[in-house]
């Protein structure tokens, strides 16, 4: 196992380490110029506020937490294979990819800007269910299967997306919107848990069947969808 802790910021070159990773930038930012390779878990901080985590040659097995503080303390994850997310916060905007596996959390994501999440292989999933995100959620699947499941803590408002399987997206405690188009290649299924939140969803383009649940007596619905409607079962 390797634990790091630097004064400044850290910059990896080629790296491996066969057990798990602890690294720490005290003041600065925390990015790598090689690719950084992780058979066990890999923990990434950044101490400073508004310092970023920009990682785009990772190789990590394990699980993959972060942290940021500040406003603005951004993080970029390219991972060679699946992301499986552990406990994490992002005090700024998040941006993930995992290049060739599905992307996933263990524990709660906590993100206070925006988030984007992108499997790139064909037929990976997007299974996020412990997210709570406070601005716009963008994701990106590809293949004929490459579904994906979010449930987000509070509301979910929808950043561009493109989804080639089936999206199921519940939030929690406030609205489903959109604030641009949401492109479905399978079907799409909208819930919000929380009684008399909306779900208002007028950038869809959804291919499959469209199915609903709000709750409430004043939990009500907004539907535009680029082509047709075809409702599954829906409760609104």
């Amino acid at each position: 196992n390797v634990t790091l802790v630097n004064a400044t910021g850290i910059d990896f070159g080629s790296s491996t380490v066969d057990g798990n990773l602890t690294a720490t930038a005290t003041t600065g930012d925390l990015t790598d110029e090689e690719t950084v390779t992780v058979s066990g878990t890999a923990a990434f901080t950044t101490s400073a506020d508004d310092a970023d985590i920009t990682l785009d040659e990772l190789a990590v097995s394990g699980d993959l937490s972060i942290t940021t503080n500040g406003t603005s303390g951004n993080v970029t994850l390219v991972n060679a294979t699946g992301i499986e997310f552990g406990e994490s916060t992002v005090d700024g905007n998040l941006t993930a990819t995992a290049t060739t596996g599905n992307l996933t959390d263990e524990e709660t994501v906590t993100v206070s800007g925006t988030a984007t999440f992108t499997t790139s292989a064909d037929d990976a999933d997007i299974v996020l269910d412990e997210l709570a995100v406070t601005g716009d959620v963008s994701i990106t699947t590809n293949g004929s299967s490459g579904h994906a499941t979010l449930v987000n803590a509070t509301g979910i408002d929808f950043g561009a997306s493109t989804v080639d399987g089936n999206l199921t997206a519940t939030a929690t405690t406030g609205n489903l919107t959109d604030e641009e188009t949401v492109t479905v290649s399978g079907t799409a299924t909208f819930t919000t848990s929380a009684d008399n939140a909306d779900i208002v969803l007028d950038e869809l383009a959804v291919t499959g069947d469209v199915s609903l649940t709000t709750n409430g007596s004043s939990g009500n619905v907004t539907l535009v969808n680029a082509t047709g409607i075809d409702f599954g079962s829906s409760t609104v």
